[in-house]
C-alpha cells in the first residue's frame, strides 16, 4: 500500500479525491493551526471510513525550510511508495512540498495536484536527483552541515577523514553553486542556503 503525504489547509476536496485515485494505507496531512480546525476533521471523518491510518503534522506555514526539511524526513521515513500531494494549504507550504517531492528521486512516485473544478489530477515534473547533481563527498558535506548548522572545514575534515585540500576544494565549488554560504570569522563557518537544505 501506498503512504500519500499531503499538505491540508482550508478545502479537504483534493485529499479527499486523492484517497479515491489513489489507495494507500497511510495518510500524513501537513498542515497549520488553521488547516487543523478547517479541513483536518472533514479528512479525518473520510480516513476513518476507509480504515487509513492517519498522521498530522502540524507547521509554521511560512518557515519554507522547515517544511522541506520536515516533509524531507516524512519521505525517508516511509517504507511505502510515496505519493506527495500539493493541492491543499497555503502556497508556501505547497511550494515547500513540491521542492521537497522534486528532490526526494525515486522515493516519491509521484507529486500530483487536484484540480478543483474536475477533481482530475495533475502530476508535477520531479526535476532534481540529487545523486546525478552532487558527488557522494559533496552530498556528505551538506548532511553534516545540516546536522551541525553550521560548521568548519576543520570540523568537517575530522568527521569526514578526508585530506583538508579536498574539504577546501569541495567547500569552494559548493560555494560557486550556491548550495552553501560562509562567514568571515576565525574559524570559517559555513551553513547551507535554501537550494543546498533542499539536497543535504
Amino acid at each position: 500500500m501506498k503512504t500519500i503525504i499531503a499538505t491540508a489547509g482550508e478545502e479537504p476536496a483534493g485529499i479527499i479525491e486523492s484517497l479515491k485515485i489513489y489507495p494507500c494505507g497511510k495518510l500524513i496531512l501537513i498542515t497549520d493551526e488553521r488547516g487543523k480546525k478547517a479541513a483536518v476533521p472533514k479528512i479525518l471523518n473520510a480516513t476513518e471510513i476507509l480504515d487509513i491510518k492517519t498522521e498530522i503534522v502540524t507547521v509554521n506555514p511560512y518557515d519554507i525550510p522547515s517544511i522541506i526539511d520536515t516533509i524531507k524526513k516524512k519521505i525517508n521515513e516511509q517504507d511505502t511508495p510515496t505519493i506527495l500531494n500539493v493541492t491543499g494549504g497555503r502556497k508556501t507550504m505547497a511550494l515547500a512540498a513540491t521542492l521537497a517531492g522534486m528532490v526526494a528521486g525515486e522515493k516519491v512516485e509521484d507529486i500530483i495536484y487536484v484540480t478543483e473544478e474536475e477533481h482530475k489530477t495533475v502530476s508535477l515534473p520531479r526535476l532534481l536527483n540529487p545523486e546525478s547533481l552532487l558527488t557522494s563527498e559533496k552530498r556528505k558535506i551538506l548532511r553534516i552541515i545540516n546536522d551541525k548548522t553550521e560548521t568548519s572545514a576543520e570540523e568537517l575534515q575530522a568527521e569526514m577523514n578526508v585530506k583538508m585540500q579536498a574539504i577546501w576544494k569541495h567547500l569552494r565549488e559548493l560555494e560557486q553553486l550556491g548550495y552553501i554560504t560562509s562567514c568571515k570569522s576565525k574559524p570559517r563557518k559555513f551553513k547551507l542556503t535554501l537550494s543546498g537544505q533542499l539536497l543535504a
